[in-house]
């Protein structure tokens, strides 16, 4: 190989090499997902179950999925950590997939599959939630769970491993999770799970909401002040009249990629728990100005069902701080 590539650049051509193999396999899953979502959400908008009399059957299927999830959980926390626990047989897992006697090949290949031969299943899952039917869909509607805790989402994947972290440090007397100074056995997973045990995952969960709606409250505010700070200062003051829907259909393409219409209901713009922080982080600051700042929650944004249903909700927000000064 050096016959071709001079001596400086073999480095950087066998790790593009190394990023390419590993990188391939992951992203054509990926794309699986994505077009069976795409399918689903097709057949969805052209059988519409939700308003047939038949919705009910799908709230029993969504049941039925949530008990499978819930059981498959339970035994896979059941059988032990397999990510430190090297000397183990695992029953879940094949026996060519259960040993680290080669070069992991055969484990990587099946712990990339595994989670994918669940993707009918989860895809019957969300299918059949959105109809809104059934005892799981009448759970996850809790305010509590709507307007506390789905708007952390995000920063939950953002913040759990950092989370996971502290706390390991603070109840391990102060050792740290540092497993990746050691070479890994997994490259395509890491890092590996924290190394707690099962009934602390509801305390790290908990600690890493709770760390969300600190940043949500603290380091948010204060970055979003510094950005409107060195946007005035480089490109000047701009206190021209937003035009609202305008402004807000514009977020949602850009945050979606394609230009909704003030009909479309939020879940064919795209939006979602997770997306619903993010505009309105964006609609805060296309509607605020210096010296009339507009403050967009997400929490008032969870009540809208349509587009136009937003547009109401910024407006009654907009009228509302102008009568109190705020």
């Amino acid at each position: 190989m050096h016959y071709f590539f001079p001596r400086e650049k073999l480095l950087c051509v066998s790790l593009l090499t190394i990023h390419v193999l590993l990188l391939t396999p992951y992203l054509i899953f990926r794309m699986l997902y994505f077009v069976i979502g795409a399918c689903a959400a097709f057949l969805y908008d052209a059988y519409r179950p939700a308003e047939k009399s038949s919705g009910r059957w799908w709230g029993f299927i969504a049941d039925m999925c949530t008990l499978a999830v819930i059981v498959w959980s339970i035994c896979l926390v059941a059988q032990g950590n397999i990510g430190y626990v090297l000397d183990k047989d695992f029953d879940l897992r094949p026996a060519e997939a259960d040993n680290f006697t080669d070069t992991s090949a055969v484990n990587r290949i099946w712990d990339n599959i595994c989670g994918r031969l669940f993707a009918p299943l989860t895809t019957l899952w969300i299918f059949s939630l959105s109809t809104g039917r059934g005892v799981t869909a009448s759970i996850l509607r809790m305010p509590f769970l709507v307007d506390t805790i789905a708007p952390h989402s995000y920063n939950c994947f953002l913040f759990h491993q950092m989370v996971g972290q502290w706390y390991y440090a603070a109840t391990r007397e102060g050792h740290w999770w540092n497993w990746w100074r050691y070479r890994k056995a997994m490259y395509w997973f890491s890092p590996q799970p924290c190394p707690v045990e099962w009934y602390e995952y509801f305390y790290v969960v908990g600690l890493t909401v709770a760390f969300s709606a600190l940043m949500n409250n603290t380091a948010q505010p204060l970055m979003s002040v510094l950005m409107e700070f060195f946007n005035v200062l480089i490109f000047g003051e701009n206190e021209l009249e937003v035009d609202m829907e305008e402004a807000l259909l514009e977020a949602i393409e850009d945050m979606t990629g394609f230009a909704p219409e003030m009909d479309w209901g939020l879940d064919q713009c795209g939006l979602s728990s997770v997306g619903l922080p993010l505009l309105a982080a964006r609609l805060s600051k296309a509607f605020s100005t210096k010296t009339a700042p507009l403050n967009i929650t997400t929490a008032s944004l969870s009540h809208a069902r349509t587009v136009q249903d937003l547009v109401g909700v910024v407006e009654e927000i907009r009228q509302k701080s102008d009568e109190e000064g705020i």
